[in-house]
């Protein structure tokens, strides 16, 4: 016969019939979609306990290492500093919560979370939201084909030409002027790069990108 799963409240609603007394065991039974066996159970289980949900099994599973709250004091110390490896969060949980876990149980605990291993970017400690804010109000009167990105680049005999540009989106990517260099450029070098070469070319918007002689 197949293990047909009862829900507790088909039970209950059969024993409030019976209780009743209108109608016979069978006929209960038969409303409720059990047999009578599954009835006689029932009764005698809600006499005994008080209840009619079966006991839990005793050797179904493996009882959980972490409870909500040493789970959630894993969670605060991710959010807090999510850069740490996972013996690290292993070491917190020994030596402030007395759990000595594997790291796989770590690992269930934030995928059961929602957490996963993610590529970290660091962000420049001079970043200011407000000058930034600032930048693009001030960047957007301008159009976009006037804009020119001003990056450099190093050469070797592994690079025979630039694969990469910056350009509008569904606008196709194009130089302007380059200059090549021997070794680093300096202030001079860049400055008459700058006048000569590139401002020559085209009537422009020059957004320096990562340039080191331009900071001196």
């Amino acid at each position: 016969m197949v293990n047909k799963r009862i829900e507790n409240s088909a039970k209950m609603i059969a024993l409030r019939l019976l209780r009743r007394g209108r109608d016979s065991r069978r006929e209960i039974a038969n409303l409720c979609g059990f047999s009578t066996r599954t009835l006689r159970r029932a009764v005698v289980r809600h006499q005994t306990t008080g209840s009619v949900a079966k006991a839990a099994a005793i050797g179904r599973g493996r009882p959980r290492l972490l409870h909500t709250n040493d789970s959630n004091y894993l969670l605060k110390l991710a959010r807090h500093d999510p850069c740490k490896f996972l013996d690290e969060y292993q070491h917190f949980l020994e030596r402030y919560r007395h759990l000595p876990v594997h790291i796989c149980t770590l690992h269930r605990t934030f995928e059961r979370a929602g957490l996963r291993v993610a590529r970290v970017q660091k962000m420049a400690s001079e970043r200011d939201p407000i000058l930034e804010g600032n930048f693009i109000t001030r960047i957007s009167q301008y159009p976009a084909h006037y804009l020119v990105a001003l990056d450099e680049t190093s050469k070797d005999d592994r690079t025979y030409a630039r694969l990469w540009g910056r350009s509008p989106k569904r606008q196709h990517a194009g130089i302007i002027a380059t200059r090549v260099i021997e070794g680093s450029s300096d202030r001079e070098t860049f400055m008459d790069y700058l006048q000569n070469d590139l401002v020559s070319a085209s009537q422009c918007i020059i957004l320096v990108l990562n340039i080191s002689s331009s900071q001196s």
